[in-house]
C-alpha cells in the first residue's frame, strides 16, 4: 500500500501561484531533503496522459516522468500523489535556486555562455 504525503513530507510556506498551480516547499521527512511540492487543482488541468501502466493522469507528470533522471538540467519529479480534487507533485527543490523569471529580472539578460 502506497504512503500518504504527510507520511513521507512536510508542507511549508508557499512558493508562488499561478495558472498552473500551486507551489509551496517542503521536505522529505526521511531525511530532511528540501523539495518543492505543487498542488494542480483537477478541474485547471487541460491535457491529460497515460503512464505506461494504463494510469491517467495530467500531461505534466507523464513528461515529467519520461524525461527521468536523463537530464540533470531539468528538476526531478520525485514523487506524485491523486488526491480527491488535485494532484500533488513532489520535486526536487536544489538551494539556492531561482525561477528563470526572477533571475533575468535581476541580471537583465542572459549571456551565450551562461545559457549554455
Amino acid at each position: 500500500q502506497r504512503k500518504k504525503l504527510q507520511e513521507l513530507y512536510q508542507l511549508g510556506p508557499q512558493l508562488g501561484s499561478g495558472g498552473f498551480g500551486t507551489v509551496f516547499s517542503g521536505t522529505r521527512l526521511s531525511d530532511g531533503s528540501p523539495v518543492a511540492i505543487k498542488r494542480v487543482v483537477r478541474e485547471s488541468i487541460l491535457q491529460w496522459g497515460e503512464l505506461p501502466d494504463g494510469t491517467c493522469v495530467p500531461m505534466e507528470i507523464v513528461l515529467l516522468e519520461k524525461v527521468g533522471s536523463g537530464c540533470h538540467n531539468i528538476i526531478q519529479l520525485l514523487d506524485w500523489f491523486e488526491l480527491p480534487q488535485s494532484f500533488m507533485l513532489v520535486m526536487e527543490h536544489p538551494e539556492p535556486s531561482q525561477d528563470l523569471y526572477h533571475f533575468l529580472l535581476e541580471e537583465e539578460f542572459l549571456g551565450e555562455e551562461m545559457a549554455r
